[in-house]
């Protein structure tokens, strides 16, 4: 199993941001792992081990999350800062060019990277992610953001992430549950709360009404998506997921003909990237990009 080492660089606005580097055989280009919303790089060990028996990875704690300093301005906590954070973080890490893996906010970075340097993306993997966000589910998290998590103890974590996540995450071990949370929140002060700055949920509430948005409601990311362009890119879409439709990635498809798309069974907004047929198509788009 490969360890890592635990690094740190500067934000342009001098912030102090954390990654976490598995280092791994020279030559393939490395994966730069980037986390959701309000997820940090210990979502990625399982998958980050994985892939580090074959190439270098690299796992983001975006600014306000995990390790990473706070932003002391909440309104900085957006994708195109963020996505100059990546690009410090690459300078840092001396990886030019990368291969990402996107959780979900992670996979808008993603896209924003090929819109502003597609020559750092070697490929992009997006996992629950794609070129149009279903109401259903932007709804469910902005509810989330407006009642951040707050428990007594591990367990009441755990039962309160299976009752948000049901019926859409399915087939799940127990023990995996407190892994989920342990990988989401932290302890302070006697409390188990979200691995987070407290301010950084206005910086996604402000976002409700702002997103470029269908008649349907839903987000509008066709313009990122198609700056992918020929770059390899492989969606894994969760079967049970409220953000991305399946109509959504046949869309992308007719788009992108070249799009490799995998749904992942039992599994809604995201997939943990451990399941064998998440594993199956992240090694085969790996093998396939340099």
């Amino acid at each position: 199993m490969s360890e890592y080492a635990e690094r740190y660089y500067l934000s342009h606005d001098g912030l102090r941001l954390f990654f976490r580097d598995y280092p791994g055989p020279a030559g393939p280009t490395p994966v730069l792992c980037i986390p959701g919303l309000t997820r940090n790089s210990r979502d990625f060990d399982f998958i980050a081990r994985h892939i580090a028996a074959t190439r270098r990875v690299l796992c983001a704690d975006l600014r306000g999350r995990g390790k990473s300093a706070y932003d002391p301005n909440w309104q900085n906590y957006t994708v195109p800062i963020e996505t100059a954070d990546m690009f410090r973080l690459l300078e840092a890490a001396d990886a030019p060019r990368v291969v990402v893996l996107g959780t979900s906010r992670g996979g808008v970075i993603a896209m924003t990277i090929a819109m502003a340097k597609p020559e750092a993306l070697a490929g992009a993997v997006l996992n629950d992610m794609g070129a149009q966000l279903e109401p259903d589910g932007l709804e469910r998290i902005y509810q989330a953001m407006e009642a951040p998590p707050s428990f007594g103890a591990w367990d009441e974590a755990v039962q309160a992430l299976k009752r948000a996540h049901n019926p859409r995450l399915a087939n799940i071990a127990e023990g995996r549950w407190l892994e989920f949370a342990h990988a989401l929140y932290r302890e302070n002060e006697g409390r188990i709360v979200g691995d987070y700055d407290p301010n950084f949920p206005l910086s996604v509430l402000e976002l409700r009404g702002s997103n470029p948005r269908t008649d349907a409601g839903a987000v509008n990311l066709w313009k990122p998506f198609a700056a992918l362009g020929t770059i390899p890119t492989l969606v894994l879409r969760g079967e049970n997921s409220d953000l991305l439709s399946a109509e959504m990635v046949t869309k992308m498809q007719a788009a992108k003909p070249d799009l490799a798309a995998v749904t992942v069974k039992d599994r809604g907004h995201v997939p943990f990237l451990d399941e064998p047929e998440a594993l199956a198509a992240i090694d085969a788009f790996l093998r396939r990009v340099a």
